[in-house]
C-alpha cells in the first residue's frame, strides 16, 4: 500500500502513514462523506482549534510545552490564534460600537469621580473638580474610540511590550520568542472569551464585562501558574510582581513623555 499523499510504501493497510501523518482514505467521496468531512473539520471537537481550546482550558502547560518542544500539527499555531481572537474581538466591538463605548465610559465614570473627590479634599478650593470630570471623561471618550479604531494594531505593539513583561516575571527556563508563544496564546482566548462576555453583557447587564477582566488576570495567573509549576500563593505573589514591573514601566515611560515634550518645547522656542 502506498500513502497517496507522499508516496510512502507503507507495505500493509494503515490509518495514518507514518512518513507524513496523513488519514489514509480508501473510501469513494460521497455528497454524505462531505458533508460530514466539513462538519468534523470545521465543527468537530477534535479539529485544531477547538482541540487548541480545550487545551487551554484544561491543560495549558502540556500545550506550551508540547509546542515549545516541537510538537505542532495537533495544535493551532499561536499567532493565528492570536489573529482570530483579535479579528472576532474587533468584530463584536464594531459591531456593537455604541455599547463598547458607553460601556468603557460608564465604567471609568465612577473612578474618575472618585479621584476627583480625593482631589477636592486635597486640594480644596484650588481644584475644580467638575472640569476635571469632564476633562478626563473627555480624554477617555478619546481614547475608547482609538482603541476601537486601530484595535489590531494596539494588539501587535503591546504583545511584546507584556511578553516582555512576563518573561521578567517568569523568566527561566523559557526565552523571550518562547514566552511570545505563549503569551500569543493566552491573548488570543482572552480575546475570544471577551468577546463572548461582551455579547452576552450588552443583552443582559453592562457590569457582567467587569468580570471579565478579572477572570482574564485569573486565567493569565493560572495558565503560567499551571506551567512552572507554582503554587496559589507562589502564583499571586507572581502576579503582585508582574503588576509591580507594570506600574514602574509606566512610571518610566510617562517620565521619558515628559522629558521628550521639555525638550520639543525648548527646541521649539
Amino acid at each position: 500500500m502506498t500513502c497517496t499523499n507522499c508516496s510512502l510504501y507503507m507495505g500493509y493497510a494503515k490509518n495514518y502513514c507514518g512518513n507524513c501523518g496523513a488519514k489514509v482514505v480508501t473510501e469513494r467521496i460521497t455528497v454524505k462523506k462531505l458533508f460530514s468531512d466539513f462538519a468534523t473539520n470545521v465543527f468537530g471537537w477534535d479539529n485544531k482549534f477547538f482541540f487548541t481550546i480545550r487545551m487551554l482550558i484544561q491543560k495549558p502547560q502540556v500545550l506550551f510545552k508540547e509546542y515549545i518542544g516541537g510538537t505542532r500539527k495537533k495544535y493551532m499555531n499561536p499567532f493565528t490564534m492570536l489573529a482570530l481572537g483579535a479579528a472576532v474581538a474587533l468584530f463584536v466591538f464594531n459591531f456593537f460600537a455604541e455599547d463598547y463605548l458607553a460601556l468603557n465610559i460608564e465604567s471609568n465614570r465612577q473612578s474618575v469621580e472618585m479621584m476627583a473627590g480625593i482631589m477636592e479634599k486635597q486640594l480644596g478650593e484650588n481644584f475644580d473638580a467638575i472640569s476635571y470630570k469632564e476633562e478626563t471623561m473627555e480624554l477617555i471618550t478619546e481614547l475608547s474610540s482609538f482603541m476601537l479604531k486601530y484595535f489590531n494594531l494596539l494588539v501587535i505593539v503591546f504583545l511584546p511590550f507584556y511578553t516582555f513583561l512576563a518573561f521578567l516575571t517568569y523568566r527561566k527556563p523559557y526565552n523571550y520568542g518562547e514566552h511570545l508563544v505563549i503569551n500569543s496564546y493566552i491573548q488570543g482566548f482572552s480575546f475570544l472569551t471577551t468577546s463572548i462576555i461582551f455579547t452576552i453583557c450588552v443583552f443582559t447587564d453592562p457590569s457582567v464585562y467587569l468580570i471579565s477582566i478579572v477572570l482574564l488576570v485569573i486565567y493569565y495567573t493560572y495558565a503560567y501558574g499551571k506551567l512552572h509549576g507554582l503554587k496559589v500563593v507562589e502564583s499571586i505573589l507572581k502576579l503582585f510582581k508582574f503588576f509591580g514591573i507594570l506600574a514602574i514601566s509606566g512610571v518610566i515611560m510617562m517620565m521619558m513623555s515628559f522629558l521628550v515634550g521639555l525638550a520639543v518645547a525648548a527646541i521649539t522656542h
